[in-house]
């Protein structure tokens, strides 16, 4: 039924739940299965360094030294402490994230497996994979903005699902 599978991820908690329901799919299937992350340029090294607390992806990472740091934590506070540019770290914080997501679905008995990056607009760059990718269904973690921010700040969910020709399944 579903030939190729896009999942979004930025490593936050939904975005796990839709890797691991992309797996699934793409398994049951037989469907090849991309990974993308949407890089968000234009941030400062701290406003990173809480992005990468707050979505999950390690834990204390900002302390100035975290008890017993994972593997995981420590490789990123290396990035961030050698870097001196934003998009570098950018880059590689996604490519951590496409990395894990990507040794997942490979742990999980899934070949056809490949990532994909993204510059600028969450939406647009998922837009854009599914036109590149011909991706027939698209999965992906929402958030569940309050109404009011919602309203004023829109919802990539929302306009992936609005402007896709493609299945969206989204993930709460």
């Amino acid at each position: 039924m579903f030939h190729t599978v896009l999942v979004a991820t930025d490593g936050s908690k939904a975005a796990s739940r839709a890797v691991d329901a992309a797996i699934d799919i793409s398994l049951k299937y037989g469907s090849r299965l991309y990974i993308i992350h949407v890089l968000q340029h234009g941030r400062a090294v701290e406003e990173l360094e809480r992005m990468a607390e707050i979505e999950g992806l390690v834990a204390g990472i900002s302390e100035p030294e975290p008890p017993a740091p994972t593997p995981e934590a420590a490789a990123v506070r290396t990035v961030l402490l050698e870097s001196r540019h934003d998009g570098r770290v950018l880059s590689k914080i996604g490519e951590m994230i496409l990395q894990r997501a990507a040794q997942r679905a490979r742990e999980a008995g899934l070949g056809k497996v490949e990532t994909l990056s993204a510059n600028g607009d969450y939406a647009d760059g998922i837009l854009d994979a599914i036109d590149e990718t011909s991706a027939d269904l698209v999965v992906m973690g929402r958030r569940g903005l309050g109404k009011v921010r919602q309203l004023l700040l829109g919802s990539v969910s929302n306009k992936v699902v609005q402007q896709s020709g493609a299945a969206v399944l989204l993930i709460h």
